[in-house]
C-alpha cells in the first residue's frame, strides 16, 4: 500500500496540505515547549550567585516551566483536533475515489492500511519541517519567557536526540489516530453506497457525533457548575482554561445543527438574488461540509478569546479591589520612609505602615511541617483593620495581634486549607509561635501571603521598602499631605485608583506578552485550519462548479456563491467559539461576586471584532482564490473527471 499512498499523496496533495501544516504547527510547538522544560527542570544558579539571585533564578525557572506546560497541552490540544478534524474531513470528500476502490476489489481492509501509509507520510514530514522549526521557535519563545521575566537569561536550550525522537512519536500517534476514526468510518459503508451519496451517508449528527457531544457537554456543564459554586478564585480560574477545551469540542460537534437554522435565517435575503440563493441551498444541502469548516473556527475564537477574557479579568479586578477592599486616600512608598515624620503630618487622620520581609512561616498539620507559600507582610494590627475592608473567610480581624497570624489573599486556596497544629516564624534564630487569626478568601489580584505584628520583628528587619495607606482627616489638602509625605522619604505617592491603573498597565502589557507565548502560535495555528480546510471543500468541488458554469452562471457568479458559504461556515463558527469563551468565565464572574460584592468580568469584544474582520477578509480571499483554482479546468472536461 505503500507505492500507492505515495502516489495518491502526490495527485491528491491539496488533501494533504493542511493536515501537514497542522502537524509541522504541532511538533514545532511540542519540540519548542519540551526543550524549554528539559533545560529547566535542573536547572542550578550560576556560581557565585547571591541567595537573593538564586531565588530570582529559581522562580523565574518555575515560571518558564509553568508558561511553557501550558503552551505544549494547549498545542497538543490543537493538533489532536485539527489534525483528527482535517482527516476525517479529508476522508469524507474522497468517499468515490474509495468507492472505486472497493468496486474493483480492494477489501476493507486495505483501504484501511491505504489511509494509515498515507498518516504515516503526513507523520514522517511533518515531524521532519516541524522539528527543524522547533530549533527555531525555541528561540524564539526563550526570548518572549525572558521578556516576561520567567526565563533566566543565563540558561541553554540545546537540541537533544530524545526530544527529535519525541517529535516523530507525537506526530506518528496522533496521525494515526486522527486517521483511525475516518478511515474506520470509510470501510463501513458498502461501495455503492458510497456511489449513490444516499441518505444514510450523508447523516452528520452520527451515532459517535452524538457520544462525544453529549460527553464534551457534560464535562462543560461539569466544570461550569463546580466553578461558580466553588470558594476561592484559583478554582474557577483553571476550570476555566478546562472549560475552554471542552465547550470548544462540543460545540463543533453540535455545530451542524445550526447551520440549517443559519440556512432559515439568510432564506428572506436570499430569495433576492439568485446566486445567494444558490449558496442558502448549498448550505442546507452539504451540512457537514459547512460544519467542517466551522469547527476550526470554533477552536480559534474560544481558545483565544477564553484565555485573553481571564487574562483581562485578573486586570479588572486588580481595579475593582482598590476601590471595594481598600480604605485608603493615599498610597505612599519609599525605601526610606520615616514613619514618625509620617505620623507627624498634619492632615493624616490614620497611617497604616506595611513591610514585606524576607521572613518565612512554617507551617505543622498531621506531623508534616512546610514553608507556607507567599510573602510575610508586616503591618500595624490596628490600621490593617482600619484600612482592609474584606472580610475573612475565617476567625475575626479584631483578634489580630502580637501572637497572631493573617493568611493573606495571596495564598492559593488550594495549598492552604485546614486547621494547622503548629505556625512558627523564624526571626534572626528565635522561633515566635504565633495562632492563626483570621483568613482572608483568596482573590485575583491579591498578593500578600501572611499578615504579622510589627512589633514582634527587631527594626533592622523593618528596615527596607515600606508602604503607607493613609486616610486623610476630613477636609485636608491632598496635595500638600502627598508633599509632607515626599519630605518624609515617600519616592512614590497616589491615590489608590492611580497606583491600581499604574499596576494594570504594566499587567496588561504582561497579559499580552503571555498572549503571544502561551496562545499566539496556537491562534495562527487553527486560524491555518481554518483556511486550508475552506480550500480542500472547496478544491473538491470541481465537478459541482462545472455544473454551476454550464447552466449559465459566470465564474463572478460562482465565486459569490462560495464566498456566502464560506462567510456563514465563519459565521457559525465566531458564534459557537464566542459562547464557549463566555462559559470559560462564568466560573470567575461568580466567584468575583462572592469576594468582591460585585461581578467583576472582562469580556474582550475588541479582540472578537478584530477577530471577526481578520477572519472575513482571510474567509473571502481563500474562497475566492480556491474557487479560481478549482475552475481553471473547462468545465465539460470538468464534467468528465469525478471530484
Amino acid at each position: 500500500m505503500i507505492p500507492l499512498a505515495l502516489r495518491t499523496f502526490a495527485d491528491r496533495w491539496q488533501l494533504f496540505v493542511g493536515t501537514v501544516l497542522a502537524v509541522t504547527a504541532g511538533v514545532a510547538i511540542v519540540h519548542a515547549g519540551m526543550t524549554i522544560i528539559l533545560g529547566v527542570e535542573n536547572a542550578v544558579p550560576p556560581d557565585g550567585s547571591t541567595p537573593a539571585e538564586a531565588e530570582a533564578f529559581q522562580q523565574a525557572a518555575s515560571g518558564a516551566s509553568t508558561l511553557t506546560g501550558m503552551t505544549v497541552m494547549l498545542g497538543a490540544f490543537l493538533t489532536i483536533f485539527v489534525v483528527g478534524s482535517t482527516f476525517n474531513f479529508a476522508v469524507d470528500q474522497r468517499r468515490g475515489d474509495l468507492a472505486i476502490l472497493r468496486l474493483g476489489g480492494v477489501t476493507s481492509r486495505q483501504v484501511r492500511r491505504l489511509l494509515l501509509a498515507e498518516a504515516l507520510l503526513t507523520a514522517v514530514i511533518g515531524a521532519a519541517v516541524g522539528g527543524l522549526l522547533g530549533v527555531a521557535l525555541t528561540g524564539v519563545q526563550s526570548r518572549i519567557l525572558a521578556s516576561l521575566g520567567t526565563f533566566p537569561e543565563e540558561l541553554a536550550t540545546p537540541i537533544r536526540p530524545a526530544i527529535l525522537v519525541l517529535d516523530l512519536v507525537v506526530a506518528g500517534v496522533v496521525c494515526l489516530a486522527g486517521a483511525w476514526g475516518g478511515a474506520r468510518r470509510a470501510t463501513a459503508i458498502s461501495p455503492l453506497d458510497a456511489l449513490r451519496r444516499t441518505h444514510d451517508t450523508q447523516r452528520v449528527m452520527t451515532v459517535r457525533r452524538w457520544i462525544v457531544a453529549a460527553v464534551a457537554v457534560a464535562l462543560t456543564a461539569v466544570q461550569t457548575y463546580f466553578s461558580a459554586t466553588t470558594g476561592g478564585m484559583l478554582i474557577p480560574l483553571l476550570l476555566g482554561l478546562g472549560i475552554v477545551i471542552t465547550a470548544s469540542v462540543a460545540m463543533s460537534r453540535l455545530s451542524p445543527l445550526l447551520v440549517p437554522a443559519v440556512a432559515l435565517v439568510l432564506m428572506p435575503w436570499a430569495r433576492r438574488s439568485p446566486v445567494a440563493d444558490l449558496a442558502v441551498a448549498n448550505l442546507r444541502d452539504a451540512i457537514r461540509r459547512t460544519a467542517s469548516c466551522a469547527a476550526p473556527m470554533i477552536v480559534l475564537v474560544s481558545l483565544v478569546m477564553g484565555l485573553q477574557g481571564i487574562l483581562d479579568t485578573q486586570t479588572e479586578a486588580s481595579a475593582t479591589e482598590a476601590t471595594q477592599l481598600l480604605d485608603a486616600d493615599l498610597v505612599a512608598q519609599g525605601e526610606d520612609l520615616d514613619l514618625e515624620a509620617v505620623d507627624a503630618i498634619d492632615g493624616i487622620a490614620l497611617a497604616a505602615p506595611e513591610t514585606v520581609v524576607p521572613l518565612a512561616i512554617r507551617l505543622t498539620s498531621g506531623g508534616m511541617t512546610t514553608n507556607g507559600p507567599g510573602t510575610v507582610v508586616a503591618v500595624d494590627p490596628a490600621a490593617f483593620g482600619a484600612t482592609h475592608l474584606q472580610r475573612p473567610d475565617s476567625g475575626d480581624v479584631a483578634e489580630f495581634g502580637p501572637d497572631g497570624v493573617v493568611f493573606g489573599p495571596g495564598l492559593d486556596s488550594t495549598m492552604i486549607r485546614g486547621h494547622y497544629d503548629e505556625i512558627v516564624l523564624d526571626v534572626d534564630g528565635e522561633t515566635v509561635s504565633l495562632r492563626e487569626a483570621a483568613r482572608m478568601g483568596e482573590t485575583l489580584a491579591g498578593s500578600d501571603g501572611f499578615y504579622i505584628d510589627r512589633a514582634i520583628l527587631p527594626p533592622e528587619v523593618l528596615d527596607r521598602a515600606t508602604t503607607v495607606l493613609v486616610q486623610l482627616e476630613p477636609g485636608a489638602d491632598a496635595g500638600v499631605v502627598g508633599q509632607r509625605l515626599a519630605e518624609a522619604g515617600a519616592t512614590n505617592v497616589l491615590t489608590p485608583a492611580e497606583l491600581s491603573a499604574e499596576e494594570d498597565s504594566v499587567s496588561a502589557r504582561e497579559n499580552r506578552a503571555v498572549m503571544a507565548a502561551i496562545v499566539g502560535l496556537g491562534s495562527v495555528y487553527a486560524l491555518i485550519s481554518v483556511l486550508s480546510t475552506l480550500a480542500i471543500a472547496i478544491g473538491q468541488r470541481r465537478v459541482e462548479l462545472a455544473t454551476l458554469r454550464l447552466t449559465g452562471l459566470t465564474r463572478r457568479q460562482v465565486q459569490r456563491t462560495t464566498v456566502v458559504e464560506a462567510l456563514a461556515a465563519t459565521g457559525i463558527g465566531l458564534l459557537l467559539g464566542a459562547v464557549a469563551a463566555v462559559l470559560a468565565l462564568v466560573g470567575l464572574w461568580a466567584a468575583t461576586q462572592r469576594v468582591y460584592g460585585t461581578p467583576v468580568i472582562a469580556i474582550p469584544w475588541t479582540l472578537l471584532g478584530a477577530i471577526t474582520v481578520l477572519t472575513t477578509v482571510l474567509t473571502v480571499a481563500t474562497a475566492m482564490l480556491a474557487t479560481r483554482g478549482a475552475m481553471r479546468i473547462p468545465p465539460v472536461q470538468a464534467l468528465g473527471t469525478r471530484e
